[in-house]
């Protein structure tokens, strides 16, 4: 009679030991990976040439966290990221990308500097005329609180004589990327003596927010004096 019991006693036995051994792998997995770990990445991106910031630089990282735009002063921040080495990417249009490699620390904020070089299609030069963007950004506008927002591209450059004779009048040819399609904005100024720098800024409506703004092309007069 007492055999007959044999079978079942067996079973529940093997049923608990499954039991625990789950418990015991989970507990040591637990023990083994214990909780991840974080810190914050912060930092500047500049010119190389003028240390002067760049706005709106896209700044990427990885193995991959997130995508953020830089400030008007050129500094940007990543909050928690988990903690290891990391490759740090910013682009801008007009620059050439440039990268640093980076560790996060536990509970620390890791800074760095990027510094880009200018590229082949930074700004416009035409014998005496030299133009650049220098910052740009999308401001979105609901007046009335009702319905979609209004967006706009404000932007700010300079025009620089870099000849050797006085300029009359000249124009700036500005093109805006979007989602939407491609959108140009005309300036137009006057009276530059040699070395003289004019510096301006624009607001133009577009359908989508910018995601670059460049000088396309400048023209010039030369002063009869």
């Amino acid at each position: 009679m007492p055999n007959h019991y044999v079978p079942f006693v067996y079973r529940s036995s093997c049923v608990l030991l499954f039991f625990s051994l789950v418990l015991l792998v989970a507990g040591c997995d637990e023990e083994t990976l214990g909780p991840q770990t974080r810190g914050t990445l912060t930092g500047v991106v500049q010119d190389a040439e003028t240390n002067d910031p760049i706005a709106q630089a896209n700044v990427t990282t990885s193995p991959p966290t997130q995508s953020v735009l830089t400030g008007a002063d050129g500094t940007f921040e990543i909050e928690d990221v988990s903690t290891g080495n990391y490759s740090v990417e910013a682009t801008k249009s007009g620059y050439e990308s440039g990268a640093v490699q980076v560790s996060v620390q536990e509970h620390q904020t890791t800074n760095v500097t990027l510094l880009l070089e200018r590229g082949e299609d930074f700004g416009s030069e035409n014998d005496s005329l030299a133009a650049q963007v220098t910052n740009w950004f999308n401001d979105r506008v609901n007046r009335d609180s009702t319905g979609a927002d209004s967006i706009f591209a404000d932007v700010e450059y300079s025009a620089r004589n870099v000849g050797d004779v006085r300029i009359q009048a000249y124009e700036v040819y500005f093109e805006i990327d979007t989602s939407e399609g491609t959108f140009s904005k005309e300036i137009s100024g006057d009276s530059l003596d040699t070395e003289q720098r004019d510096v301006g800024g624009f607001r133009k409506y577009i359908p989508a927010e910018a995601q670059a703004v460049r000088v396309e092309d400048v023209y010039w007069e030369a002063s009869s004096d």
